[in-house]
């Protein structure tokens, strides 16, 4: 059990990150320094180095957590008894974060290009890696539950990669749609809503044809 120490350390680090998520989505990663930071998250700077050592470290974990409040478990819900539905249900949620967080697609492209500008890659990040794996082997578990049992596996590897291939497309349109609409200092609009449900609609039908 958590000690209640333990547990106001955990709630200052959240803090920090939330408050670091929307001054770096505001200002770009370089032009927000960590005294405002501190600041939007109600700790001193003092607190914040105890648990950050620099921006890098701060920006880097704040990257890592996103893509798992991004992508998580979205794999792992997959129903190969009802794949048509499940890659629908994935792709919602994808839709929900474009239209409710859109700060963490947005943050997904300004991380690589600022890790970029430091000759850094974010896939050879140890973190990354292990989101990855862990992603990957809990997506291969599905492959054991009884519901799946009857289908042949080279299928299921079938549906997986087509899934992750529609996934990814989507995410990159929504992304896109974010930049845009940040660049034009718009607020997401009916018309804007309405063509990434048809983008989503056109990316089933083609999943549906491979």
């Amino acid at each position: 059990m958590m000690k209640l120490r333990e547990k106001q350390l955990q709630l200052t680090r959240e803090m920090i990150k939330e408050a670091a998520l929307a001054a770096f989505c505001e200002k770009g990663i370089e032009g927000a320094d960590l005294v405002l930071v501190a600041t939007r998250s109600g700790a001193s700077r003092r607190t914040l180095y105890h648990h950050f050592k620099d921006k890098e470290e701060l920006a880097t974990e704040v990257y890592v957590d996103n893509l798992k409040r991004m992508f998580g478990r979205l794999l792992v819900e997959f129903d190969f008894k009802s794949p048509r539905a499940s890659i629908e249900a994935i792709l919602d949620k994808y839709l929900w974060l474009r239209e409710h967080q859109p700060d963490l697609l947005y943050y997904d492209s300004l991380f690589s290009v600022y890790y970029a500008s430091m000759g850094k890659n974010p896939a050879e990040l140890e973190a990354f890696k292990e989101l990855i794996s862990e992603e990957t082997r809990l997506s291969m578990s599905a492959f054991a539950t009884e519901r799946a049992a009857e289908i042949p596996n080279d299928e299921k590897l079938a549906w997986i990669e087509r899934t992750r291939m529609i996934t990814h497309l989507y995410f990159i349109y929504l992304q896109k749609s974010v930049l845009i609409c940040r660049q034009n200092g718009d607020a997401t609009k009916a018309e804007e809503l309405e063509q990434n449900a048809r983008y989503k609609d056109f990316l089933l039908s083609l999943w549906e044809k491979q």
